[in-house]
């Protein structure tokens, strides 16, 4: 049978199945991809425990150049003596700086040492293929259960796939691998400026310890909102590919949804024309940081095109 009549043929049975309607909203809604989100921020704990380990086994070095204090000296007269302290403690100053660019140096270099033997990029990778095939096992349960057929199981494997996965897996290991050298560049200006400040070697730790942890809440700010935006890219080629152009607002139902996405839920909006989600804006679901709501597709028989 020619593919176009073929189509034809499924289209007018898939009418008939829906009493005639051409506009069917789907009926099952995707899951959002949880256990990929879950096995990105591991990975993003793993890489930053690297950091972490390298930080402690210098901290004793560092505290000690940080304690080093100026000699008290005995001398006659107190002006000799208060030029002789000043004296020493700008030598000292120069002299722990020194030392201080140093240990971040030897810390730095460490550091991307043990990261390169990480293998950050195929640990992604297996990410990135996981979303996929998550998300193409969500859309075919929505075919299945609003139209009631069958898609094949290799179509979503195609070139376009390989080179979207790719293009994030490249993206996601800049943007990790990006992380705790940034982190260390900080380290050394808050170091830096506390000790200029007179702040006392217990403060500066704490405020090390401080950092590391922001640092890592970032990573995992970053896992949370790559993993979104992945399976935002992929449902959104599925459903436009299949001839889709339309789609339903769903927010993730809890409550982390921001308030100008739950004033979203239940709308009808257009893949062409995304709509302002916050300050201006314009957003798919998905596309936004962190955003966990999905796009139900609103199936227009006619154009539908689906390999079944």
């Amino acid at each position: 049978m020619d593919d176009e009549i073929r189509k034809k043929v499924i289209r007018e049975e898939l009418k008939k199945k829906n009493g005639g309607k051409s506009v069917v909203t789907a009926k099952y809604v995707p899951l959002y991809p949880d256990s990929v989100e879950r096995e990105y921020i591991r990975l993003a704990n793993e890489y930053m425990k690297i950091e972490k380990e390298v930080i402690l086994k210098y901290l004793p070095e560092l505290k000690r150049i940080l304690g080093t204090k100026p000699t008290l000296y005995n001398l006659d007269s107190k002006k000799d003596n208060q030029n002789k302290r000043k004296e020493e403690h700008f030598e000292l100053m120069d002299l722990n700086f020194i030392n201080l660019a140093e240990l971040f140096g030897r810390m730095q270099k460490e550091m991307r040492s043990a990261f390169g033997l990480y293998d950050l990029k195929n640990k992604l990778k297996m990410i990135a293929d996981s979303d996929h095939k998550l998300t193409i096992k969500e859309w075919k349960k929505v075919i299945k259960k609003t139209l009631g057929i069958d898609i094949l199981d290799d179509y979503y494997s195609g070139d376009f796939y390989r080179e979207m996965l790719e293009k994030w897996v490249s993206d996601n290991v800049d943007l990790i691998s990006t992380v705790p050298s940034q982190s260390l560049d900080q380290m050394k200006q808050l170091v830096y400026r506390h000790y200029m400040d007179g702040s006392t070697t217990t403060d500066i730790v704490k405020e090390i310890q401080r950092q590391y942890g922001m640092t890592k809440s970032h990573a995992r700010l970053i896992a949370r909102d790559q993993t979104a935006k992945l399976n935002s890219a992929i449902t959104k080629h599925q459903q436009q590919d299949a001839g889709v152009g339309k789609y339903k607002w769903s927010d993730s139902r809890d409550e982390r949804v921001r308030k100008s996405h739950h004033r979203l839920n239940g709308h009808i909006f257009s893949w062409d024309n995304p709509p302002e989600t916050d300050r201006g804006r314009r957003c798919h679901p998905g596309e936004d940081y962190q955003c966990r709501c999905c796009a139900i597709p609103v199936f227009d028989i006619d154009d539908l095109d689906l390999p079944v």
